[in-house]
């Protein structure tokens, strides 16, 4: 009972985290929070297979979904993804304060989806 408490509260406390505006624009300088959180996700997520990596870290953090054949050709990332083990209160407070602003979503699943590809080049 405690636990779906905190986790209410917990969700409203990162809902009213940001502020985005209708007309806004997704820019990575605006959000270190964010910036940063992503980085320490994409470094200890490196080494697992690239099949669906995109799809599943962008559904995960703004929806918490996930489709049954992204689970089967990469349970690995999922596994770690659902677990709970990495900070993700302001990359999913992003999603939830963007939800209105589309055009700002799209940027931002973008720039998730840019890094995470961007990374696994350099590693």
């Amino acid at each position: 009972m405690f636990g779906l408490i905190n986790a209410i509260l917990l969700r409203m406390l990162n809902s009213s985290m940001y502020i985005i505006k209708d007309n806004e624009k997704f820019s990575p300088e605006n959000h270190p929070g964010v910036v940063h959180e992503l980085s320490d996700l994409i470094q200890e997520i490196s080494h697992t297979s690239i099949y669906y990596k995109v799809e599943i870290i962008v559904s995960f953090l703004k929806d918490h979904s996930l489709k049954t054949a992204w689970i089967e050709a990469n349970p690995a990332l999922t596994q770690m993804v659902t677990s709970g083990l990495f900070k993700t209160s302001h990359l999913e407070s992003l999603f939830e304060s963007c939800r209105r602003n589309k055009a700002f979503c799209n940027e931002f699943e973008e720039y998730i989806g840019r890094q995470l590809l961007m990374r696994r080049r350099i590693a």
